[in-house]
């Protein structure tokens, strides 16, 4: 099955998550992503992983998660006659991607305008913290201290209680989507012009722009958001969480209609006829009768039967689940959102990654090649940029180059 981006050339030289994210979507959506790793250790997430197994293999179940499918080349970037190699290959390449702070590429040789000289068509992207200009752009910058300067961590918990970042990296896959759908419009771009263009990705204007709705309550309102627990930014007192006899389930009750299908549903008529409940003020007014109401109904039965009852009157509704039992339900499966792929070299069983979020009638995204381990693919590559096999050798003799054991 052929992929959109087949044929599309990435030089990827970021490591850990918000870099690697984006070429994780854009390598399953059919680019060849040559991931540079410094050597022998590699990418940081290499270390990302609670299996021993995994990590004795260098393959952190992180690394593993958003690297499945792309080419591991492992060098020494202080090196002149490194440099000088990637400069080749970029007359190959379409994209590159980085991550590393303000100027650092431009300092080792690979800045924008040293490879614009040698590939005037380039799209070149730079992930960084703050961007590229500003007060704050040399400042280091990881996931937990971008949710926090972005604001995340403001709006997220309950308001008697401290900030508390979102339960994964927030900042990071927001900054790997914005990446990916910014170089994305740029191949786009290039096709009818012919040019390339340099993007700029801050993960904190990343992080910002996955907050619209919110980001709007203090640019257009003037009201600035605070910790609301699990209530929706509806306000509305009926979209929470509440316990049933078993577990928690989350409603999302918003409007009239479904208010009154709650209660009906719930056997609750009673509540509808409740001055206290009247309208939604009237409601929010009386948010812990409203609750004990709900909970007390809730209670005589498991969350899982209260689901099903509930969507088919046509309440939205849910039960709490974990990973695992969100990846095992049958809607999931329906999606194809698992990827099966081989395990990496010393490995001797697949491993089950994430594909990309959407479905295609044609050209669907995936990969059926493993993770690879570090610099697993040298060799390959410098042979591809015009290399011999004596220079190679040179190469690996000067610690220039790093090819594991075979």
């Amino acid at each position: 099955m052929s992929r959109p981006f087949e044929g599309i050339r990435i030089l990827d030289f970021s490591q850990v998550v918000s870099g690697p994210f984006a070429t994780n979507l854009l390598t399953l959506m059919g680019a060849d992503v040559i991931k540079f790793e410094r050597p022998p250790g590699g990418d940081e997430s290499r270390t990302f992983c609670a299996s021993k197994e995994l990590l004795a293999l260098g393959m952190g179940s992180a690394f593993l998660a958003l690297n499945a499918g792309k080419r591991s080349v492992a060098v020494d970037l202080k090196q002149p006659e490194v440099i000088a190699l990637i400069l080749r290959l970029i007359e190959t390449a379409d994209v590159i991607i980085e991550n590393y702070r303000p100027g650092v590429m431009a300092r080792l040789g690979l800045g924008y305008e040293a490879v614009k000289r040698v590939k005037p068509d380039i799209i070149y992207c730079s992930i960084s913290g703050y961007g590229q200009e500003g007060p704050e752009r040399d400042a280091p910058a990881y996931d937990g201290a971008v949710q926090a300067a972005a604001g995340v961590m403001s709006i997220t918990g309950y308001p008697e209680h401290h900030p508390v970042r979102v339960g994964f990296p927030f900042a990071d896959a927001s900054t790997g989507s914005a990446a990916a759908l910014a170089i994305s419009g740029a191949l786009y771009r290039k096709l009818s012009t012919g040019k390339g263009q340099y993007i700029d990705i801050a993960m904190v204007d990343a992080t910002l722009s996955m907050m619209t709705q919110i980001v709007a309550f203090t640019s257009v309102a003037g009201v600035v958001p605070g910790r609301i627990g699990n209530q929706a930014w509806s306000r509305r007192p009926t979209s929470d969480m509440f316990r049933a006899r078993d577990e928690y389930l989350s409603l999302v009750v918003n409007s009239e209609a479904h208010f009154q299908t709650l209660f009906k549903t719930l056997g609750r008529e009673d509540v509808l006829s409740d001055p206290r409940f009247a309208d939604w003020d009237a409601r929010s007014a009386h948010v812990q009768a409203l609750r004990e109401a709900i909970e007390g109904a809730l209670s005589s039965d498991t969350a899982e039967v209260w689901v099903a009852r509930l969507k088919t009157a046509g309440v939205a509704a849910a039960r709490v689940k974990d990973i695992g039992q969100a990846l095992a339900s049958p809607q999931m499966k329906h999606r194809n959102l698992l990827l099966t792929v081989p395990g990496p070299k010393g490995l001797d069983r697949p491993v089950t990654v994430m594909n990309a979020p959407f479905l295609c009638n044609e050209d669907g995204p995936g990969t059926d090649r493993p993770a690879p381990t570090v610099g697993e693919h040298t060799e390959a590559v410098l042979r591809e940029a015009g290399c011999d096999e004596a220079t190679i050798e040179a190469m690996r003799r000067s610690g220039a180059i790093w090819q594991p054991a075979r």
